[in-house]
């Protein structure tokens, strides 16, 4: 019976330092070989992410919406339990079908989307900005600029107010504020 190089390290006495390093490299094995069937473009972009991580700068949610865009990057195909990967399009189509209010909210949402996708591009044109300047004065990457403008990945409130101070706008201008229902009175 031959043994794996994991089960030959395993036999031998190690500290747990050794132990945790040789946990690590099997779990990123996945990873690694899922970065290396990406598109180039793709690679390149997952790459700029995993820099972000490492870099220690980015705050609880940025770390969170991060490895989520890495996940969606690297394993587009997931299941449907909702493991890394879970399409937007399929989840949103789950959703619809357990809650009659869901597709009324995703409609909306679809239309703030859209008028940020347009009105980003368009200031952006408008002060002569490229994604990676924007990048830059926003604290992202620019991979999540371009999924943001093409739709792929919708941006959270508190990246809303960093792109309207980068570009020296009141958020509304980027995002839509919710339409107040009117009270009778």
């Amino acid at each position: 019976m031959i043994r794996t190089d994991l089960e030959k390290a395993a036999s031998f006495p190690m500290s747990s330092a050794a132990t945790l390093q040789v946990a690590a490299l099997q779990a990123s094995a996945p990873i690694v070989l899922a970065l290396a069937e990406c598109e180039e473009e793709l690679r390149a972009e997952a790459i700029e992410l995993f820099k972000q991580l490492a870099s220690g700068e980015l705050d609880e949610e940025q770390r969170f919406a991060t490895v989520a865009l890495l996940a969606e990057i690297l394993f587009p195909n997931a299941d449907s339990k909702g493991a890394p990967g879970l399409d937007l399009v399929e989840a949103e189509a789950v959703a619809s079908s357990l809650d009659p209010e869901a597709k009324d909210v995703l409609a909306r949402m679809d239309e703030e989307e859209s008028f940020f996708a347009a009105r980003l591009r368009e200031l952006m044109e408008t002060k002569g900005l490229t994604q990676a300047e924007l990048a830059v004065k926003v604290g992202i990457g620019q991979p999540a600029i371009s999924m943001m403008l093409n739709r792929v990945c919708r941006p959270q409130r508190k990246t809303v107010l960093r792109f309207a101070e980068a570009l020296g706008v009141p958020p509304e201008e980027l995002w839509p504020q919710p339409r107040q229902e009117k009270v009778s009175g």
